[in-house]
């Protein structure tokens, strides 16, 4: 039996398992620091090289713990990649 074919399938299970639990979000968030936002129900957002100066604006989270593509999208054109989110 050729074993790449359950591997392929194992893959896109997971893949199409990320999708299905991914959590978008309208959040309103106000920068603390660098690369930290404080969303108004008491969240933490950890960014990478956000320059977004945020004072209780809306943006749009989508993140999914453990994924490589969270973003926290502020407008069409600015968006920030999301490392983690925490209480």
């Amino acid at each position: 039996m050729n074993k790449t074919i359950p591997a392929i399938a194992l893959c896109i299970g997971m893949t199409l398992s990320t999708w299905a639990h991914a959590e978008i979000s309208i959040v309103t968030v106000k920068k603390v620091e660098q690369d930290l936002y404080k969303t108004g129900d008491g969240q933490y957002i950890e960014t990478t090289s956000c320059h977004v100066e945020a004072d209780g604006e809306s943006a749009v989270l989508d993140y999914v713990k453990y994924a490589c593509h969270n973003n926290l999208q502020f407008d069409p054109s600015i968006s920030c990649k999301v490392q983690r989110v925490f209480k």
